[in-house]
C-alpha cells in the first residue's frame, strides 16, 4: 500500500497583504499529478485544511474541486482529520453520506474514526484522531480536571482508541505538538505558538502504531522512530524561507515493512531572503514572494516602492547594517528650527544644499503656515 501523508494546507491564507489562493490551487494541482504518477492508494491529510474556522467560498471552493477529482476521477480513498485552525463541525458537515464514497473526514473528540482499508497483502487500520485540547476532553467525557494536553490523549487513548487497534499494520493521523520525551527538540517557527511547551503530548504513549502522520509543525521533520510532520506544503512566513517543503509517501510491503519517500512541493511562487545592498537588490527580477534585508549604510529613498517594480511581491525589508551619522542624536534634532531639519531633508534627498531662491520659498511658505496656525 502506497500512502501520501500531507498536512497543513492552511487554505484561504494570507502572506502579509496576498492571497495564497492561486498558489494552494497550483499545490493542489501538482498534488493530483503526484496522486497519479506515484500510484498512490490512499490520500491522508493531518489537520488544518482551511486556514479559518469560517473559510472564504473561495476556499472551500477549492477544496471541493480537489477532493471531487481525487475521490470521483481517481477513486482514491482520502482520509481528513481537523486541526486547531479547523472548524471540526463545518469541516465534517456530510461525512457520514460522503464515507460510502471513500471520503472519510472527521473533527472533534466525537469524530475520532477507525477505518480499515485493504489491499492484496492484508487490511491496514487508520486511526484518526482530530485535534482535540483539555477543554474538549472535559466537555466530552464529564471530567473535572486535566492538567495538560498530554492527560487529555490519555484518556482519549484509554477510552476510544486502544481497544479499536486490530490491524497487523497500524497507522495514526493526528494533529498537534507531539514527540518522543527524550528525543530531539521540535523545530519551531513563527507560523506555531507553543507556551512553555504546555501543549507537547509524548508520543510514546502510540507504540501500538507502525506509523504517526502529524500535523501542526509547519517544518517536515522527525518526532521520534514511528512519528514525522510532512510541514505544510507552502512557505507561509519568512522564518520558514529556509524549509524544504514536501509530501511523504508511506510504503507498505508484502513484508510489513515500512518505508518513507519524501516528494519535495514544486510551488508557483517561492518565499526567499534578499539579502544585499540596494543596487545588486535592483538587478533582481522575480515573481517569488521576498522579504528584503538591505545591507546599504544609509538610507535609500522609497526602496520598498523601488524594489515593487523588480519584485512585485515583495512583503517586507529591513535595514541591517544602516550607520546614522553620530550629529543625528535625538537631541541634535530638537535643538533645530523646521527650515534647517528640511534643508536637511532636502540635501539627502537632492544631494545638493538649497539655493537662495528655495530657502526664500521655504521662509514664505513656513511664515503662511505659523499664520493659520496662530
Amino acid at each position: 500500500m502506497r500512502i501520501l501523508h500531507t498536512a497543513d494546507w492552511h487554505i484561504g491564507r494570507f502572506l502579509n497583504k496576498y492571497s495564497l489562493i492561486e498558489d494552494q490551487a497550483h499545490f493542489l494541482n501538482w498534488l493530483i499529478s503526484v496522486i497519479k504518477n506515484e500510484k498512490i492508494d490512499v490520500l491522508v491529510v493531518a489537520g488544518d485544511i482551511y486556514n479559518s474556522a469560517v473559510p472564504s467560498a473561495a476556499a472551500v471552493e477549492l477544496l471541493d474541486e480537489f477532493l471531487t477529482k481525487v475521490i470521483m476521477e481517481l477513486k482514491i480513498p482520502a482520509l481528513i482529520i481537523s486541526g486547531n485552525h479547523d472548524s471540526p463541525q463545518k469541516l465534517s458537515f456530510s461525512s457520514k453520506i460522503l464515507e460510502s464514497s471513500g471520503l472519510t473526514i472527521c473533527g472533534g473528540v466525537s469524530g475520532i474514526k477507525h477505518v480499515k482499508i485493504d489491499d492484496i497483502f492484508g487490511a491496514v487500520g487508520f486511526t484518526l484522531l482530530p485535534y482535540v485540547d483539555p477543554t474538549m476532553v472535559k466537555e466530552y467525557f464529564g471530567v473535572d480536571k486535566i492538567s495538560s494536553f498530554d492527560s487529555a490523549i490519555d484518556i482519549v487513548l484509554k477510552h476510544k482508541i486502544q481497544s479499536n487497534i486490530s490491524c497487523d499494520v497500524n497507522i495514526l493521523c493526528t494533529h498537534g505538538t507531539y514527540m518522543d520525551f527524550g528525543f530531539k527538540d521540535l523545530e519551531y517557527c513563527d507560523s506555531e505558538i507553543s507556551i512553555g511547551g504546555s501543549d507537547i503530548v509524548n508520543l510514546d504513549k502510540f507504540k501500538n502504531f507502525d506509523y504517526i502522520a502529524l500535523g501542526h509543525l509547519h517544518g517536515p521533520q522527525k518526532a521520534g522512530k514511528r512519528g514525522r510532520y510532512s510541514g505544510s506544503p507552502l512557505k507561509y512566513s519568512v522564518s520558514e524561507a529556509n524549509h524544504k517543503k514536501q509530501v511523504v509517501i508511506i510504503d507498505i510491503d508484502r513484508s510489513k515493512n515500512i518505508n518513507i519517500e519524501k516528494i519535495l512541493v514544486e510551488p508557483l511562487r517561492d518565499l526567499r531572503i534578499l539579502r544585499g545592498n540596494f543596487e545588486d537588490i535592483m538587478k533582481i527580477k522575480t515573481n517569488d514572494y521576498v522579504s528584503v534585508q538591505l545591507t546599504d549604510e544609509n538610507f535609500i529613498i522609497d526602496p520598498h516602492g523601488r524594489i515593487r517594480t523588480v519584485c512585485p511581491n515583495i512583503l517586507d525589508l529591513s535595514y541591517v547594517n544602516i550607520k546614522l551619522d553620530n550629529t543625528r542624536t535625538s537631541q541634535h534634532i530638537i535643538q533645530k528650527s523646521p527650515q534647517e531639519l528640511f534643508a536637511s531633508f532636502y540635501k539627502d534627498v537632492s544631494g545638493k544644499e538649497m539655493n537662495e531662491l528655495e530657502k526664500q520659498l521655504l521662509e514664505r511658505v513656513m511664515g503662511e503656515l505659523n499664520n493659520e496656525a496662530n
